[in-house]
């Protein structure tokens, strides 16, 4: 009778054994295949991001400097109190990006003086040229007395932002650097073709 007694409290045992490896067992499944899952998710988003990026592939708009003209104010022998303004075409080369640029600003950079103004945001659909007018008063020091001409650089400071449908990028600073513009004060200056350099 012992001897059958002990053999039935093995026999449950073994079944509370194998219930609760079983239940183990599930539980392991379900968090493998959660885990799974997620992983999965993850490479998909990731992978729908880069075949995006790879299709839309944005390029960085192009800016082209067309007049720039110096409209002196009380200049002296020794000093220029002028404005000094361009007019700028930017064109966004994208087919399918928009390109949003905010935080903009026009530096006008002479003999080791800088002067700055704000411009306004603008947005560019695919193909779109936008036409910009930046102007900044300076009060340019002449170490060498009255100059006819003058060399300035002048440079443009943006955050821009791509935008395809629904999807838009974080902003990115972009550095715009455009030479060789030499102005007559009190007159119109037309350049040709005079593309700037952009760094992005």
């Amino acid at each position: 009778m012992r001897s059958i007694t002990t053999t039935k409290g093995e026999a449950s045992s073994s079944r509370k054994s194998s219930k609760g490896q079983n239940e183990t067992t599930k539980k392991t499944r379900i968090i493998r295949i959660i885990g799974r899952c997620l992983l999965s998710v993850i490479f998909l988003v990731g992978l729908a991001m880069v075949i995006c990026w790879l299709v839309v592939f944005p390029k960085n708009p192009r800016f082209v400097v067309e007049t720039g003209k110096v409209i002196a104010h009380n200049s002296t022998h020794n000093m220029l109190n002028a404005t000094i303004a361009f007019t700028v075409k930017c064109y966004n080369p994208n087919k399918r990006a928009s390109i949003y640029l905010h935080s903009m600003r026009m530096i006008i950079t002479s003999m080791g003086q800088a002067f700055s103004s704000a411009m306004p945001m603008f947005m560019q659909t695919p193909g779109n040229q936008t036409v910009l007018s930046p102007a900044v008063d300076v009060n340019f020091d002449y170490p060498f007395g009255h100059r006819e001409e003058i060399n300035p650089e002048l440079h443009f400071s943006a955050e821009i932002s791509y935008s395809v449908g629904h999807w838009t990028s974080r902003p990115r600073l972009l550095q715009i650097y455009c030479n060789n513009l030499l102005l007559r004060i009190n007159d119109t200056r037309t350049f040709e073709n005079t593309k700037c350099n952009v760094d992005l």
